[in-house]
């Protein structure tokens, strides 16, 4: 079989990361719970699964030539990024950080949990019914229900607490496993993916990394598998049109559920749309925007120049406070969609992501790429260098369980710093932040009886042992 300049480049990126697996574990130092797999993992669909199953239609709309391109700046990206991750200032940066709070307080976890389950009861509950009447609702009302992942962070409280080595408390893991599932649960009914995935992915990495373990190949594999089958589910739920929206027809759905769907949700499969009149394109994918961004940035619309970045402060401003805050960054994406869409695009397009090789070319073509790449490369590696520098603290324990996946959103979504700006910076910081302070000031632990010292950066993490 002979295949293109533009599916060279495509197969030599999945080689590179192949290979950098293969590397990782003969050397016996593959962590799933390391960000760069994360990476990776969105990487490997955007830029290899999409690239591929979309080629024909992408050439069509786009030309060889630039697809070409594409899939080029895809495969040095991503070399680029592993090249800073292992040789950058990421572990000299993290040896700077300040050390975490050696204590860890049970009573502010029994005291803090409860209300933020609560809570996050009461914001998945909006959801459940329908997304719940906004327009009755006060500003205050609705800016209180849009916390529901506090639900989430409450349960991996509760974890990391209850499988404490020196103090274990079965009943705060149980308690903390039921909240987790339950979860899942709920978002899966909302169909909300990214929710449902999330909650599997903090659940098994809390769970191990509590007692300095990891998986094993075989939980790696049913890891992956309920993951894949809890995105399934929940877009083919959202999207069902079959079945009554209630609970009873969310259990008849299940019981009906094809497996085969998953393919169709990694995009190795065409959505089942036979009869639909639709032009069939591909644009909204994160890779089909990736090139119009390519084919419309300079060219037919200006850099943004990384105005987007200032929505990592500006966010965090009241409106009441700034009445005409702008989105900044938002103006040029839209003007580029505009320029270079398939179809009529207004100017309140809301579109879908374009994830973060767009992105950086918006930012600034290939320099904004280097520029991108390179600096995130750096702050996995540091954060990920000081959760292993003290990943014998309870807080680091639990502060890593729900910031590691973040990795994997900085890939897929339409910026590379959505995950903090439209979630993790509202309901994640504020509870890591106040367990800090909460545990800095409470009374020195005891020695430690079980527990084992922190692993030093360079330690061997294998799977399967602990």
């Amino acid at each position: 079989m002979e295949f293109q300049q533009d599916q060279l480049y495509v197969l030599a990126t999945a080689s590179l990361m192949g290979l950098y697996f293969l590397v990782a574990v003969f050397r016996k130092r593959f962590d799933p719970f390391a960000p760069v797999w994360m990476f990776l993992l969105g990487y490997l669909q955007l830029y290899v699964v999409q690239a591929l199953s979309y080629r024909e239609w992408a050439i069509g709309v786009r030309g060889e030539e630039l697809v070409t391109a594409a899939n080029l700046r895809a495969l040095w990206g991503l070399a680029l990024f592993l090249g800073v991750y292992h040789l950058g200032p990421g572990l000299k940066l993290a040896r700077l950080l300040p050390r975490p709070p050696a204590s860890w307080s049970a009573g502010a976890v029994s005291a803090g949990a409860p209300p933020l389950i609560l809570w996050g009861l009461i914001c998945a509950g909006v959801m459940i019914r329908g997304g719940g009447d906004h327009d009755s609702m006060s500003a205050e009302e609705s800016l209180f229900r849009s916390f529901p992942f506090v639900m989430l962070v409450a349960a991996i409280l509760l974890i990391v607490t209850g499988r404490d080595p020196d103090h274990p408390r079965p009943a705060f893991q149980t308690a903390g496993l039921l909240v987790s599932a339950a979860y899942v649960a709920i978002w899966m009914f909302n169909g909300k993916r990214s929710h449902s995935l999330l909650g599997i992915l903090t659940t098994v990495c809390a769970f191990y990394i509590s007692r300095f373990k990891r998986p094993s190949w075989g939980v790696l594999t049913a890891t992956a598998i309920c993951g894949l089958m809890a995105v399934a589910i929940s877009i083919g739920w959202r999207n069902n049109m079959n079945y009554d929206r209630s609970v009873g027809g969310f259990i008849q759905y299940l019981t009906e559920f094809d497996p085969a769907k998953v393919l169709e949700s990694i995009n190795l499969a065409d959505h089942d749309d036979s009869e639909s009149t639709v032009i069939k394109s591909y644009e909204s994918e994160e890779y089909g925007g990736y090139l119009l961004i390519m084919d419309t940035v300079p060219e037919k619309s200006d850099y943004d120049y990384g105005a987007n970045y200032l929505r990592t402060f500006s966010t965090f401003i009241p409106r009441i406070i700034w009445p005409s805050k702008p989105i900044f960054g938002r103006e040029q994406w839209i003007k580029a969609w505009i320029a270079g869409s398939e179809f009529e695009r207004e100017e309140n397009f809301a579109g879908p992501a374009i994830g973060i090789l767009a992105a950086a070319q918006l930012n600034g073509g290939a320099i904004g790429t280097i520029i991108v790449l390179s600096t995130i490369a750096t702050f996995w590696r540091m954060c990920y260098s000081y959760f292993l520098i003290h990943a014998g603290v309870p807080w680091v324990k639990f502060w890593w369980s729900i910031f590691f996946f973040n990795a994997w959103l900085m890939v897929v979504n339409d910026d590379p710093m959505v995950w903090f700006y439209y979630n993790w910076g509202f309901t994640s910081m504020p509870i890591v932040v106040l367990y800090w302070l909460v545990n800095r000031f409470a009374p020195a632990p005891a020695p430690a009886r079980n527990g084992r010292p922190a692993m030093a950066p360079a330690c061997r993490v294998v799977v399967g042992r602990g």
